[in-house]
C-alpha cells in the first residue's frame, strides 16, 4: 500500500486539558511538549519516518498561528506542510471535510493530540489491506476506561469492522480504538450523509466510519507500543512519565556541588555520588583549606569539572555550575556530606513524573543524630514554606522545607525560566521553587535523610543570628516575587 498524503487534525479547543490546571491557556494541546518536543511534532515524525509520507495537511483552529510559526512549511522537519483553518467548534468529521479538494485516492488521518511510544505504524503499509475502503487502528488494553474515552470496535470476523461506538459504555472486547486511520477519498461522501451525533451535536468521524463499515470493507489493524490520548493535563503528565520511564537510562545526569572550604567532606561526597551520575560539576567560591587539591585528585577517577570564581553566594555558585552542566537531569547537593546518594534513586523515580523534585529535611524520622536541624529551624523552614503556599495558593503547591539543597530537575525546564532568577545567596533555594511553580512546572517534594556535617559550619544556619538573617533574605525575595507576579 502506498500512501502519499496525510491529514493531521490539530484544531480542537482542548478545553478539557485546561481544567484543573494553571497551564498557559494560550498553548494549544497539540503543542504540549514531551521530551522538549510538541506532541504534534512527534506525530509528524511517525508519519515521515514510519509511513514515509512527506506531504501533510494540518487542520488548525484558534491558536493555529502557534502551529504555523513553529512548523512553517515543514521543510525544517523533512516534510511539506499545508494548512487549512477550521472553526474550532467543528467536529472531527466536518474539519476533515475541509480537506476534500486537496485529497485524491488513499490518505492517512491522524489526530494531533495522541501520543505514541515505540509504535509500529509502518505495519499499516501491509498489502493485505488493498481491498479496504478504510483501515482503523487499535491496541489491546485491559483498561476499559481508556476505551470509554475513545471508541470501541465491534468485529464481523477476525479483523473486519462491523460497527464503531464513540465513548461506549459497553465493551465487547479489549480493543482500544486509536486516532490513526487510512481512508479513501470516498469517505467525504459518507461525511456528507452522516447525521450529527445526538450527544455532541456534531458529525463525528467514528460515526462516519461506522456507517461506512455497514456498506464497505473496513479493517482493523492492531498496533504495538504505548499510547495515551491527551484529553487532560493528567494524560499529558502520564505520557511524559511513560516516555521518561522508557528512556531514563539514556539521560545524562549531572551532579552540581557548591563548595567553600569543604576539605573534610568533599572526598566523601564525591565518592558517595560518583557512580550514580555521569558528571560532577563543582562550583568553588575560593576555598583555601585544601578543598581544591582534594577535588583534583578525582579527575582521573570520574568525569569531574571544577568551576572556580568569586561567587556572591550560594545561589550565584549554583547558577554558574548549572550553566556548565551538560546533563539532561541536574542533581544538587551540598559539599558538606549532609546528604547521601542513597536518596538519589527516590529522586530519579519521581523526576520521571515531574519537572523538579525537592527534598525535605523536616521528616523527623530521617533526621540523623547530630544533624543541624533543631526543632526551631525545622519549624522556621516549615513556616516559610507554608508562606509560599499561601501566596501562590491558586497553584496549590505542597511544601515543607525551603532550605533543602538536595533537589533534582530537568535542565531544559530550568533553562526556560533561568532568566527570572535574581537570588545570589540562600534565597535562591525558595526562588527556584517559586519560579518553577509560577511557570506551571510540576513540583513534587519528597523526604530525604539529613546528616551531620563533616567538618566546618554552615554560614547560613550556624547560629540563631545566621538563621534569622537567612530567613529575612528568603522572605524579602519571596515578597518581591509575589509583587512582581
Amino acid at each position: 500500500m502506498i500512501i502519499e498524503k496525510a491529514v493531521i487534525l490539530a484544531g480542537g479547543k482542548g478545553s478539557r486539558a485546561k481544567k484543573r490546571t494553571y497551564y498557559n491557556n494560550s498553548i494549544l494541546k497539540v503543542m504540549f511538549r514531551i521530551n522538549n518536543k510538541p506532541i504534534l511534532q512527534k506525530n509528524i515524525e511517525i508519519i515521515r519516518d514510519k509511513l514515509k509520507i512527506k506531504s501533510i495537511i494540518i487542520i488548525i483552529g484558534n491558536g493555529g498561528t502557534q502551529v504555523r510559526s513553529f512548523f512553517g512549511d515543514g521543510k525544517d522537519f523533512g516534510v511539506n506542510i499545508e494548512y487549512i483553518e477550521a472553526n474550532p467548534n467543528y467536529g472531527i468529521a466536518d474539519a476533515l471535510y475541509l480537506s476534500k479538494e486537496k485529497i485524491n485516492g488513499i490518505f492517512l488521518v491522524m489526530l494531533g493530540d495522541e501520543f505514541y511510544l515505540n509504535s509500529d505504524h509502518n505495519t499499516i503499509l501491509d498489502d493485505y489491506y488493498n481491498d479496504a475502503d478504510a483501515i482503523i487502528t487499535c491496541i489491546k488494553t485491559e483498561n476499559t476506561q481508556d476505551i470509554a474515552n475513545n471508541y470501541s470496535i465491534h468485529l464481523k470476523d477476525k479483523n473486519k469492522v462491523a460497527k464503531l461506538t464513540e465513548k461506549p459504555t459497553y465493551f465487547e472486547n479489549d480493543l482500544l480504538g486509536l486516532g490513526t486511520f487510512v481512508l479513501k477519498d470516498s469517505i467525504f461522501r459518507y461525511i456528507e450523509k452522516t447525521k450529527e451525533n445526538p450527544r455532541t451535536k456534531r458529525k463525528e468521524l467514528i460515526d462516519v466510519i461506522s456507517n461506512l463499515a455497514n456498506e464497505r470493507n473496513v479493517y482493523v489493524h492492531k498496533l504495538n507500543g504505548l499510547y495515551v490520548n491527551i484529553n487532560t493535563i493528567d494524560d499529558w503528565h502520564h505520557a511524559k512519565y511513560l516516555f521518561n520511564q522508557h528512556n531514563f537510562n539514556s539521560y545524562k545526569k549531572s551532579l552540581v556541588i557548591p563548595t567553600y572550604n569543604e576539605v573534610d567532606s568533599i572526598s566523601f561526597v564525591i565518592n558517595d555520588f560518583k557512580e550514580k551520575v555521569d558528571e560532577i560539576i563543582i562550583a568553588d567560591g575560593g576555598s583555601t583549606d585544601g578543598t581544591l587539591e582534594k577535588i583534583n585528585k578525582f579527575k582521573n577517577e570520574c568525569n569531574i569539572k571544577l568551576i572556580q570564581g568569586v561567587f556572591i553566594g550560594y545561589g550565584d555558585a549554583i547558577r554558574n555550575a548549572v550553566e556548565h552542566a551538560t546533563g539532561d537531569i541536574i542533581i544538587l547537593v551540598e559539599g558538606d556530606a549532609t546528604f547521601r546518594s542513597r536518596d538519589i534513586y527516590k529522586m530519579y523515580e519521581y523526576i520521571k513524573d515531574c519537572d523538579m523534585v525537592i527534598g525535605t529535611r523536616t521528616t523527623n524520622e530521617l533526621i540523623n543524630q547530630g544533624a543541624n536541624m533543631s526543632t526551631g529551624l525545622r519549624i522556621a523552614n516549615l513556616m516559610v514554606a507554608k508562606f509560599i503556599e499561601l501566596l501562590w495558593i491558586k497553584r496549590e503547591p505542597r511544601l515543607t522545607d525551603v532550605g533543602c539543597t538536595y533537589r533534582t530537575f530537568w535542565k531544559n525546564e530550568y533553562d526556560e525560566i533561568k532568566h527570572n532568577f535574581i537570588g545570589a545567596g540562600p534565597e535562591f533555594s525558595p526562588e527556584m521553587m517559586i519560579e518553577f511553580i509560577k511557570n506551571n512546572k510540576r513540583v513534587i517534594e519528597i523526604p530525604v535523610s539529613y546528616y551531620a556535617r563533616i567538618g566546618g559550619a554552615s554560614k547560613y544556619s550556624k547560629n540563631s543570628l545566621a538563621i534569622v538573617r537567612t530567613g529575612l533574605r528568603m522572605i524579602s525575595l519571596i515578597l518581591k516575587k509575589r509583587i512582581s507576579n
